[in-house]
């Protein structure tokens, strides 16, 4: 840890440091193999930009790197050569998106075995979509076949139709093959896709990217040429953007990195206000604003991948709002139960109480849970799954009722920094069972700050894991004086 003369010293640092790191650093990836793209009267212009520059990430790091291995045998419908297909309304069809995926998967599965059957399946996917390619404005375009419906706001796709979600993760393929087998007919699909997030929209042509009124630009899921409009929808966004970061990795185009800083600047401005739904889950698109909580939970881990590719605080502070707004249920453990009153609950969808059970312990006791939930309007919960309150909610209390150890963790690439206010702060080590093993109390006579690389909350409170100084190796609980860049 360091000192520092006081509060606004050590916030302004912190932020001055943090974002030089997003806005400078990174401008050219290591055995990229430069390109430029020419701007002429088709290329997308005008749109606002704050300055976000790409980052170098480890391997590890990258987007889609952290998804589980393909299995060998797909359970999904697929044709003869291996290519997954969708179905729909009880027909199959080639699906760009379903594609780009599955070849990602395989082709990080063949990385991690050196099984060439994922790598030739990674292939075919690929072919696929290059045999199906739609040429236009000197791009490449990869067509879904069937109409697919939206909201009752929106018009629905009439196929053929284009997706920048799909020109971005196929984007990505591309570039990926082209650094694993070298062959240069990747790194022309590479260009020519890339090429497509480059183009205005156009009333009789194939486009993805486009300009809002309020100067933002928008890589759209759901392009719509009458009146040139779009959904706007949060995951499909980023996904492209995803695209556009591997072209820079490959080529350090500059038009990547101006779509890249647009992008990003798009979802620094608009998430909080379009999206962001405080205490909720968050909308789906600005056109169909509908909520889904398993989209929910990919928005705040877009976000957070968004950090690593920019190195920009913003981002994970985003991340983290939308965790705590309404964190991923999915949580399994042992909730702890102190001596006393509890009383569990059962709610309508709205927050209503419709049951109330109650329990009495003489002692500290234990029961286990299935889930840790954010009931609507009211708080966090856990539903319990044996005992006397099976079936019901209790609320999370720290000292009352807890989950044991770490759950809805976040992990920073890279680390962060925790500033510390003038004060008095507690880290902990826990043993295998998270009960404290030790503790550490310092007084902090003036601002300091340390690097943390996780935040979860840790028996039931917000808590941050500190790799260097006082608190190294230790949880430090979330309090009004510590302050995350």
């Amino acid at each position: 840890m360091f000192a520092m003369s006081k509060t606004t010293a050590v916030r302004t640092s912190l932020l001055t440091a943090t974002l030089l790191i997003g806005l400078l650093a990174g401008s050219v990836p290591a055995n990229a193999t430069t390109t430029t793209h020419a701007q002429n009267a088709d290329t997308v212009t005008g749109f606002a930009r704050d300055g976000f520059r790409p980052q170098s990430a480890p391997e590890a790091a990258l987007p889609y790197n952290d998804a589980a291995l393909a299995p060998r045998v797909d359970s999904f419908p697929h044709d003869a050569q291996g290519v997954r297909l969708f179905r729909y309304n009880g027909v199959t069809y080639d699906h760009p998106v379903v594609q780009a995926q599955w070849g990602l998967s395989n082709l990080r599965t063949y990385l991690a075995t050196q099984d060439s059957f994922f790598l030739d399946r990674a292939l075919a996917q690929a072919q696929r979509n290059l045999d199906r390619k739609v040429e236009s404005r000197g791009a490449w375009w990869y067509p879904y076949g069937f109409d697919y419906p939206r909201c009752a706001q929106r018009t629905g796709m009439a196929a053929p139709w284009y997706s920048a979600m799909a020109q971005g993760q196929l984007l990505s393929l591309f570039v990926r093959l082209s650094q694993v087998t070298g062959d240069p007919k990747w790194r022309t699909a590479a260009d020519r896709t890339f090429a497509s997030l480059l183009v205005t929209p156009a009333a009789d042509a194939p486009w993805a990217s486009w300009v809002d009124a309020d100067g933002h630009l928008w890589l759209e899921e759901y392009p719509v040429s009458a009146g040139i409009t779009g959904e706007r929808v949060l995951n499909g966004h980023v996904f492209a953007i995803y695209g556009v970061y591997d072209y820079w990795r490959l080529t350090a185009d500059t038009q990547a990195l101006a779509l890249f800083d647009g992008a990003t600047t798009t979802l620094h401005h608009r998430v909080p206000v379009d999206f962001r739904v405080p205490g909720w889950i968050s909308r789906y698109s600005v056109g169909c604003t509908g909520a889904y909580a398993n989209y929910h939970a990919l928005h705040a881990q877009q976000l957070l991948k968004i950090y690593t590719l920019t190195g920009a605080p913003a981002f994970a502070g985003l991340a983290d709002l939308f965790r705590s707004d309404y964190p991923a249920p999915a949580v399994s453990g042992l909730v702890s139960f102190s001596g006393g009153t509890h009383i569990g609950y059962t709610f309508d969808a709205a927050g209503t109480i419709l049951q109330r059970r109650t329990l009495t312990l003489s002692r500290d006791s234990a029961a286990n849970a299935d889930q840790r939930i954010r009931v609507y309007g009211r708080g966090i919960y856990y539903r319990i799954t044996n005992g006397t309150l099976a079936g019901f909610l209790v609320p999370e209390s720290p000292g009352e009722r807890v989950l044991r150890g770490p759950v809805v963790a976040h992990t920073y690439m890279p680390q962060r920094l925790l500033a510390f206010n003038a004060g008095t702060y507690t880290g902990y080590r826990h043993d295998s069972s998270w009960n404290v093993a030790t503790s550490t109390t310092f007084t902090f006579s003036r601002p300091s700050a340390a690097p943390f690389t996780i935040s979860a909350w840790v028996n039931g409170r917000l808590s941050y894991l500190i790799t260097a100084g006082v608190y190294a190796g230790m949880w430090v609980p979330a309090d009004p004086g510590l302050v995350p860049a």
